[in-house]
């Protein structure tokens, strides 16, 4: 089930890794929108597998195929996705929980 409270990492199709950071994740209709910290994004399609931690969506939109999210943890966010944020490395040592990380981006992209 999408937790569209949670902080996610995505790949898209094509992709070999995740490449970026999704928040306020849900399905409307028949799409997938979401928040990836600079502009929105809606992506017709359907969810096509779910994990305990993610799930894929199945795009037929404009960028096709299959877009892989799963919920980005404190320590993968210490590890690698802090690079992604301005002034990332102060924040990994500031956050201890995954709970203290979705809060601070819900908090700072008013979400």
């Amino acid at each position: 089930m999408i937790d569209q409270r949670a902080v996610y990492v995505f790949k898209p199709p094509g992709e070999r890794d995740f490449t970026g950071i999704a928040l306020d994740v849900h399905i409307h209709k028949e799409a997938l929108r979401f928040f990836d910290t600079n502009r929105g994004h809606e992506l017709p399609g359907k969810v096509t597998q779910e994990t305990d931690n993610g799930f894929t969506f199945t795009s037929t939109g404009i960028i096709q195929g299959e877009w892989q999210f799963k919920v980005l943890g404190i320590g993968e966010f210490k590890r690698k996705y802090f690079k992604l944020v301005e002034g990332g490395q102060a924040l990994a040592a500031k956050l201890q929980t995954t709970e203290d990380l979705h809060q601070w981006y819900r908090r700072e992209f008013k979400i």
